[in-house]
């Protein structure tokens, strides 16, 4: 009896969640493109802190819900050698595309996007049979990339409306033994930043559709906490990386400062750990 209960009480908890989760995604849809103030983040029940990045090399988000790689694990799948632009440009893909995937939401690049970003700007490459798998023990062929929850108007995995603020979702990493809850994905955008800027209506829309989405999925009923982490791509010289959950009440998103591609290899390499990280933290309970 005692574990019936604690079932029914979880249940009601996702179920809580659940429905807080649609009440802000279906606020978030009513705003038009462009950066969010901060008294519409208090309307709409989110709390948004920018967090810094630690002397080692990680992101100081609380609690956290994913650990990077480390340097050296990044450097190990890169070459010092010059960019080879024409062998990226090649008719093989460098990685098996899942035939389950939902096309809508694939990125035709064959590695990071940020490598497809940067490769003749830095002395770096992908190296020869470079595989997304030798960054992350998540993969692209998820539950929500197969498509496996209930589509319905408004929840597509981008923005096909004609606007400068067009956002996109290149990938969505998840864990296909559906052990744990966490997924990672990447955004693409073209907008002009100034750090001083908020997050874009964009990212937010971005991660309340994924939010929603993955909450319909049944493989994870067992869990309260969803977590999120999104690598941003505003444009093609600036982003930054998110951290978003729900704690129960509302929706926290936690961010870094913009970080710009061209002025430094650090940043670079902060992408590609963060997108190889590794789940952890407690997502059963709240």
């Amino acid at each position: 009896m005692p574990i019936f209960h604690l079932h029914r009480s979880r249940e009601a908890k996702r179920q809580k969640i659940h429905d807080k989760i649609i009440k802000t995604h279906a606020e978030i849809e009513k705003y038009p493109d462009g950066f969010l103030k901060t008294w519409q983040f208090l309307t709409l029940k989110i709390d948004v802190s920018q967090v810094s990045v630690s002397t080692k090399g990680i992101i100081k988000f609380k609690p956290r819900f994913f650990f990077p790689l480390s340097p050296q694990a990044v450097r190990a799948c890169l070459s010092t050698k010059p960019s080879n632009k024409a062998a990226l440009d090649g008719e093989t893909p460098e990685y098996p595309v899942c035939p389950g995937c939902r096309a809508s939401i694939i990125s035709a690049t064959r590695c990071p996007f940020i490598l497809d970003l940067c490769r003749d700007k830095f002395a770096t490459a992908v190296r020869k049979a470079f595989c997304l798998d030798n960054l992350t023990g998540l993969r692209e062929c998820g539950a929500t990339n197969k498509g496996k929850w209930k589509h319905q108007p408004g929840f597509e995995l981008g923005d096909e409306q004609i606007s400068t603020d067009r956002w996109q979702i290149l990938r969505i990493l998840e864990d296909v033994e559906h052990e744990v809850p966490h997924a990672v994905f990447d955004i693409r955008q073209n907008v002009d930043v100034e750090k001083a800027k908020s997050l874009t209506v964009g990212e937010v829309k971005a991660i309340l559709r994924v939010m929603a989405v993955r909450m319909e999925l049944d493989c994870y009923r067992q869990h309260l906490v969803m977590p999120i982490l999104v690598v941003s791509y505003l444009n093609s010289t600036q982003g930054r990386i998110l951290q978003a959950h729900h704690n129960g009440k509302r929706v926290v998103i936690q961010h870094t400062k913009v970080l710009d591609f061209g002025l430094e290899h650090q940043p670079v390499e902060l992408f590609l750990r963060y997108y190889g990280s590794q789940p952890m933290g407690k997502t059963a309970s709240i």
